[in-house]
């Protein structure tokens, strides 16, 4: 799958996050071979990382925070869900 390809159904994969359907998500990756859907999910990290670090300079924080607000975040979660 070309570049391009990627980021348009990555672009979708967030549309459908945003939409709250988990399963149009997955209709979207399903017929992929697993080469792309991991190239995907790079992206979709990539996404989320830079959300973050907007996020933290928009508080006047920066990469660091950013990082260790997740951090926080993965603790508190495996503490809520237990970790499995």
């Amino acid at each position: 799958m070309p570049e391009f390809e990627w980021d348009r159904t990555t672009m979708a994969i967030v549309a459908c996050a945003l939409a709250g359907d988990s399963d149009g998500a997955v209709e979207l990756l399903r017929p992929l071979p697993q080469r792309d859907v991991c190239h995907i999910a790079v992206r979709l990290a990539a996404m989320a990382a830079d959300a973050l670090i907007v996020a933290a300079q928009d508080t006047g924080g920066d990469r660091e925070e950013a990082l260790a607000h997740w951090q926080q975040c993965i603790l508190q979660h495996e503490s809520e869900h237990g970790a499995e």
